[in-house]
């Protein structure tokens, strides 16, 4: 036996990462549970070619160059000279990720009437495929969706000023097009040193002014600037590389919501030589980058310090209404961020499925087996799927009941989500309480879920396997982390889920929506055994909130929220049994209903333990969605 060397001896053969169109069995169940058949039919081929798409060499390779070749300042903000200056610069790889997802259509795709409510099922599962190869592209188009939803509501306004309604739509048709020349993206500037998310103490200033000659942000579209002149601080500015912002500024009637340009026509402007600018000189509107952030994960993101000094913006809704007004943009950045967080997650599962077909380990006394073999790494990766298939279904679920609050006439509607679809009335007070709950829950039970990915590849996945791209599960892992941080903690969303049940005027419809899914879903399969099920859980809830002040609940507000997620979740997993016949599913819905790691199995008419090789195949067809001795799928 020779000795091995650098070049010689044995070379751990490379994962075949596959389409996750049709690897991811949960993928697959969700696409079905939450989409019309004619809807499925229609999208079915275009995305799965989506998921081909975001796995070519060259996606991989601009999101190795972006985090490469991170965003700067140029000149650090000062010319040759030392006159000041804000240029920021960003790497082709980010560029060319926003050029695929802008051509792609990952937002206007929420916005096709033709698909009715489902428009937003859709959106979110193409977006899901492209999260784990974005390198946080999808962050800028989060706030770019919100944007483009607040302006869509004001449009529809019938007494909108002429000269705002022209800004605002030119604006919208930006913020949806598949142009990349054309296309805007926004930022969303809330947070200040003051207070994080506590935007009440907010000390950036707008000041209606009419009196300076506001000037025109494009001059070739011919677009005027607002009458508002607005200057503070914000603190944290991610897509700073953006078109336009949706920004809070405290006017004399209170906290307001502003829209803006992030530049304006400049008619002093010159070429980098001195050469007139024309029409297309342009610089930044009244907006300072001051520096910009240091970051654990999300490095390819440019996130900024701004300084804004006579910002010229238009006033959005009322003045004082502000927080209302961004709400809109949160519901959506929210939602975002929660299927962000199952992307990722879907992701290293992904890879983590792969690498168990390849890579072998000891089986004891001299014999060798895979990983795709070995009982006890079947289990951990049947848990694990599982756990990913509980945040899977409430995700969709939210975002099913996002399409129906923003089409309730539509007549596309799901007929195996009919338990599931609440009356009209109560559609838009469950988003509501979605909204924060899906966020928290999910963002944050994704990120030891992705760490449990980077573990199953052992020392692999813990390095940074830029040269390998597809395998670089520590960087995802990074970003992934800030998902349970942006657009709300999990105690801020928690404090918010309580906040909206708790309302004075609206928390008794919020907790009317809750009453009538659980009363519609008190299945009597899910009380067997002696257990009160998923209603009993919400019903103890209930009577808290009932019997309790907010301030006394506020401590408990996190489990609150943990206690509605879990009995929301083991109705939609019960709910997903019933399409077919998938003792996968059932395997699913059983360890969660006994909440362990699935050491006690146990079947449907009995509660005898499995063998451990009836275990080891049931492991293997919740991981891959077939079964040990049959290449094609499965029902999971």
């Amino acid at each position: 036996m020779k000795p091995s060397g650098a070049n010689s001896g044995f070379f751990q053969e490379l994962p075949v990462l596959p389409n996750q169109f049709f690897d991811d069995a949960s993928f697959q169940r969700v696409f079905r549970l939450f989409l019309p058949k004619q809807v499925v039919d229609r999208v079915d081929v275009e995305i799965a070619q989506l998921g081909q798409d975001v796995l070519s060499d060259q996606v991989f390779a601009w999101v190795t160059d972006s985090d490469k070749n991170k965003p700067y300042l140029k000149g650090n903000g000062r010319d040759a000279f030392g006159r000041p200056g804000s240029e920021l610069v960003v790497g082709e790889g980010w560029r060319k990720l926003q050029y695929f997802g802008i051509e792609r259509g990952i937002v206007p795709v929420g916005y096709d009437t033709s698909l009715g409510s489902s428009a937003r099922v859709v959106q979110f599962l193409r977006l899901h495929l492209w999260e784990g190869s974005a390198s946080n592209v999808p962050c800028p188009s989060a706030m770019q969706d919100g944007a483009a939803r607040l302006l869509q509501i004001h449009l529809a306004k019938p007494n909108l000023d002429l000269t705002q309604r022209r800004v605002l739509e030119n604006a919208l048709g930006h913020l949806l097009s598949r142009d990349p020349k054309k296309a805007w993206t926004s930022g969303q500037w809330m947070t200040e040193r003051t207070g994080g998310s506590d935007v009440s103490l907010t000390e950036t200033l707008a000041q209606y002014d009419t009196a300076n000659q506001a000037g025109i942000a494009d001059a070739q579209e011919n677009i005027p600037l607002g009458p508002w002149s607005i200057s503070g601080f914000k603190w944290f500015s991610s897509a700073t590389d953006s078109a336009m912002t949706i920004l809070l500024a405290k006017t004399q009637n209170g906290i307001s919501a502003f829209f803006a340009p992030m530049r304006r026509h400049d008619p002093s402007a010159t070429t980098m030589t001195g050469q007139p600018a024309g029409a297309a000189g342009t610089e930044l509107n009244g907006v300072r980058i001051q520096r910009l952030k240091n970051k654990f994960g999300t490095q390819s993101l440019p996130t900024a310090e701004l300084e804004l000094d006579g910002m010229r913006g238009w006033l959005l809704g009322q003045e004082g209404c502000g927080i209302n007004e961004i709400s809109t943009i949160l519901t959506l950045t929210r939602i975002h961020s929660a299927v962000a967080a199952v992307g990722y997650a879907g992701r290293g599962l992904g890879v983590a499925r792969a690498y168990a077909k390849v890579r072998q380990v000891g089986a004891g006394r001299g014999r060798r087996m895979l990983l795709s073999e070995s009982p006890l790494h079947m289990q951990t990766l049947a848990t694990m799927t599982g756990e990913y298939h509980s945040l899977m279904l409430l995700t969709f679920y939210t975002a099913y009941i996002l399409g129906l609050d923003e089409h309730p006439e539509s007549q596309l509607k799901a007929a195996d989500a009919v338990p599931i679809t609440p009356d009209r009335a109560h559609t838009a007070p469950l988003l509501r309480v979605l909204t924060p709950l899906c966020k928290a829950y999910v963002c944050k039970k994704s990120i030891p879920l992705l760490y449990g990915c980077m573990e199953a590849l052992g020392g692999v996945g813990y390095l940074v396997n830029e040269e390998t791209e597809y395998l670089n599960l520590a960087r995802l892992y990074r970003d992934c982390c800030v998902l349970s941080i942006w657009e709300g903690t999990t105690d801020v969303l928690a404090t918010d889920f309580l906040r909206a049940l708790k309302h004075p005027r609206d928390g008794g419809e919020a907790v009317a929506a809750l009453d009538e899914f659980f009363a519609k879903n008190d299945w009597a399969e899910l009380r067997s055994g002696g257990r009160g099920g998923p209603s009993s859980s919400w019903k103890a809830v209930r009577t808290a909130l009932t019997s309790k002040p907010q301030d006394e609940l506020a401590g408990d507000a996190r489990g609150i929220l943990w206690t509605v997620a879990e009995a929301l979740v083991e109705v939609l997993l019960f709910v997903d049994t019933r399409r077919d016949e998938s003792r996968a599913a059932r395997d699913i819905l059983r360890r969660h209903q006994l909440g362990s790691d699935g050491v006690v199995w146990a079947d449907e008419n009995s509660d005898e333990p499995q063998g451990s090789r009836d275990r080891l195949d049931r492991n293997f067809a919740i991981v891959y969605g077939r079964s040990r001795s049959d290449a094609a799928l499965s029902k999971l």
